[in-house]
């Protein structure tokens, strides 16, 4: 079949995948089992408006193999589940030790911010999956200036007038620009290992 855009499409018999099942997605051991397994394997992609992207639907493979897939897993289930809850533990403790990096770099470069305050700059900053500035490979190498724009921005929000300003002119530079120097100031004092200006004794 040819169409307008003079792509082709061809049956499953045609392009010789007649007999295959289909295996959605969703299962990775599964998958990769059934592919190493079977003769002949397709991917199966569908367009996703949302994201305006093709994205994978599943695998089509031979019976046969998604079968002995399927027994080869159920097999070494638990021990797969030993070693997945080993890794989240692992990364749990180089998330710890990373937050723990990243909080000492905030009181290096500014030894005046509270340790509280430190803490919390860490914790959101590098916060998994937020695609915040502390998930940065820049940031996980502790990089000065991806350290410090995440003060700034911690400062910005907890120690101006910046969020009002914003939500009453709705103008992101403007109100920037007005909280600059009160910014510049807090910052300033931390630097030199002094409480921010206005802060509680």
């Amino acid at each position: 079949m040819r169409f307008a855009d003079g792509s082709t499409a061809s049956c499953l018999a045609c392009a010789n995948l007649s007999g295959l099942n289909l295996l959605p997605s969703g299962d990775v051991a599964l998958t990769r089992r059934a592919q190493s397994l079977s003769v002949r394997v397709a991917a199966v992609v569908a367009w996703a408006p949302r994201s305006r992207r093709w994205e994978r639907r599943g695998t089509l493979a031979e019976p046969a193999a998604i079968t002995e897939a399927r027994r080869l897993c159920d097999a070494d289930a638990g021990e797969r589940e030993r070693a997945r809850g080993a890794a989240a533990g692992r990364r749990e403790i180089e998330q710890r030790e990373y937050l723990a990096a990243f909080r000492a770099s905030v009181l290096r470069l500014f030894p005046g911010c509270p340790r509280a305050e430190a803490a919390e700059i860490a914790a959101h900053a590098c916060e998994k999956h937020s695609g915040r500035v502390g998930r940065t490979a820049a940031a996980r190498e502790l990089d000065d200036e991806m350290v410090r724009l995440a003060v700034i921005a911690h400062v910005r929000h907890l120690h101006t007038t910046y969020d009002q300003t914003i939500d009453r002119t709705r103008d992101k530079r403007g109100s920037r620009a007005a909280i600059r120097p009160d910014l510049q100031a807090v910052l300033a004092a931390w630097q030199r290992g002094e409480a921010a200006p206005g802060a509680a004794d």
